[in-house]
Parts: C-alpha cells; structure tokens; sequence
C-alpha cells in the first residue's frame, strides 16, 4: 500500500488503516488467514454502506446483501465483481482444506480489495479524494538487505555461467546427527531431530515404558537415549529386553513420521495442521467451528463425552498433536483413529458447500 493512501485511510478510519497494513504482512505469512480478514474487511465495508443508505442489513447474509446493494444501483459492476470475487475466495479460503492457499491467490484478493476501497473512498467519504492506483505488497525488507541479496545472486549467477557444468547426482539426504544402535541395527537421527521431545503417546506400544524412563530422566528428549538402547530396560524396574526391542522398532517409525511431517510443514508453511501420526488435516476456519457431538462425530460418544469433561467444545480446541487425547479417560488408539479419519470426511464436505 501506497504511503499516500495510508494517510487518505488514517484520516477516514484510524482502525481501517492500521488493520490494512496488517494484512499485507499477513499474506507473506498466512495466505489463508489474509484472504479470511480480506473477505471480513470487505463484508464490513458492505454493511456500513447499508447502513450509511438506509438500508436494512442484519437479516441477510453477506452474499445476500451484496444482491440487494446490486439491484438497488448502489454498487458499481466493477465493485460488485471484486466484491464477488474477494468474497468467494474468502470463503474458499474458510472451508477448502484439502490444498494450501498461495501467497499470489491472497495477491490478487487484496488487489481486488484494493478496488472496494477505492469505491469507498469517493462515494462515501469524499468524491475530491483521489485514491492512488495499487501497489503490489511485499515482504517487508529494508534496502540494504535487498542490495546485498541481487549482489549475492549476481556472484552466484557468474560462479555458475563459469562453471557451465551439469552437476552429478543430486543429494537430498538430510544430515545426521547421530546414529541409535540395537544388537546390529541401527537408526540415523537427522539433525533436525537431535533434540526432539520423546512424547510417550507417540509410542502406542511403549508409553508406559517411555512415562517410567521418563521419571528416571532417561528418554524425555533423543539427545537423552544412549546410542546403544540394549539394556535400557534395566533403568526401570519391570520391564524386559523386549520392551527395548520394541521401542527400537517404534522410534524408527517416528523418525519416519517426523521426517514427513518436516516435508508436510515445509510445504503448508502459514496453515494450522492438525498431526495424527504422519497423516494431517488443515484446520480451517469452518472445519475449527464444528462442535465435538455425536450428531457431528457418529459412534464416539464415549470419546466425545471424555473431550467434554476437558473443556473441548470445537474442533479448533484439539491440540495440533491429536495423540495427546490419548491420556484422557475413553480414549484409545482405534478412538482417535476412528476420529482423525472423520476429520478427514468433515474437510472434504466443506469443500462442496456452495460458495
């Protein structure tokens, strides 16, 4: 946003300017969050015109109001296509939960933003304001670090026309911290995981195991477990090799899942994801407004009336790691399967309500 129109906003609305640049940071951060505020913004801007003509406005939806501001010649065609427009991805934005928003979605719905608020502006504060054409936000950079990132580019790109070879095979291994034996197998923990909080429900098989080491500060964290996990038993009273063997098995699988959660996190960077295992569900806003009931939620009524008793009323209560439901009373492997993959069906309906 122009600086110039930052003014025009600031002496109309303080608070509308200030929410303006505050998403124009937000759409480098959550796209998703950006085009849901954009969508807000824009139903606000609607209903203060109703009211500033006269109009009755509570009693109808935002895509109803928009019609009757229409068909009363109220808005412009140009103002009702980018009112559509932001409305519609806005909405997208609330229930799609099947793929990430991009940045350039959230782009273009400011820019058309930028078009109600130019109609705003010279129909309802001053027809003498000249509002500045757009300008395309970035992500916020001083102009040194600007210079020094094309000079950097520029050295990289002559280092590579020198070089003007094909490179070989391309690595994508992740570098390993260290490596965790047991008998003759071993399993390497990538460096992101040298410090990873050992959460006993993780380990369906081991948690109670993993919860007594734990009181012996013995596992709480990876950096913790010996590279040699034979014996490791014998720091805790009543449990046998196996239960070494089977925790072995059981945090190679995690170092699995976690190294896909790191590709998943990466690629969804700005979304809110809601983690069973190695699986995940984005949790938009209206997937977080569905209510934890058994109308919403068929044959978990045991589960559901335990997530009661701790005060989770909504989806958007769940924690983002959905095993720690597991210590709650009723609440079992099969339970929290049963749930996530329900999660999984509620998302998928939201992306065929009409919008």
């Amino acid at each position: 946003m122009s600086q110039k129109l930052q003014g025009i906003l600031t002496e109309i609305n303080p608070s509308l300017a200030e929410l303006t640049q505050e998403i124009e940071r937000l759409i480098f951060v959550s796209p998703r969050a950006a085009m849901q505020t954009t969508r807000t913004m824009a139903e606000t801007l609607v209903r203060q015109v109703a009211q500033l003509e006269g109009l009755e406005h509570s009693e109808f939806n935002f895509g109803e109001l928009q019609l009757k501001l229409k068909n009363e010649g109220i808005i412009t065609p140009t103002t009702d296509n980018a009112i559509h427009f932001v409305r519609r991805q806005g909405n997208i934005a609330s229930h799609d939960g099947t793929r990430k928003m991009l940045i350039r979605e959230a782009l273009t719905c400011w820019e058309y933003q930028h078009l109600i608020l130019t109609w705003f502006i010279e129909t309802y504060a001053s027809p003498d304001i000249e509002v500045p054409d757009y300008i395309e936000p970035v992500p916020e950079k001083s102009a040194a670090e600007s210079d020094s990132l094309i000079d950097h580019i520029e050295a990289l790109m002559q280092t590579f026309i020198q070089k003007q070879q094909m490179p070989g095979k391309i690595s994508t291994e992740q570098k390993v911290s260290r490596r965790i034996y047991y008998k003759d197998e071993y399993i390497e923990i990538p460096d992101f995981l040298r410090d990873a909080f050992l959460l006993p429900q993780r380990f369906p098989k081991s948690t109670t195991f993993l919860i007594r080491l734990n009181g012996e500060q013995q596992a709480r964290i990876m950096s913790e477990l010996p590279y040699q996990l034979d014996g490791l038993h014998q720091h805790v009273k009543r449990f046998k090799e196996t239960n070494d063997e089977c925790f072995f098995e059981e945090l190679r699988l995690f170092v699995e899942e976690e190294q896909k959660r790191q590709l998943v996190m990466e690629q969804y960077r700005g979304e809110i994801l809601l983690f069973y295992k190695s699986d995940f569900v984005i949790l938009t806003e209206a997937l977080g407004k569905v209510s934890l009931i058994k109308e919403n939620f068929t044959g978990q009524t045991s589960l559901l009336n335990s997530l009661q008793e701790q005060g989770f009323s909504h989806v958007k209560d769940l924690p983002k790691e959905l095993v720690l439901l597991g210590k709650y009373r009723n609440v079992g492997e099969t339970a929290l399967a049963n749930l996530f993959n329900q999660l999984k069906v509620k998302r998928m309906e939201f992306t065929k309500v009409e919008i």
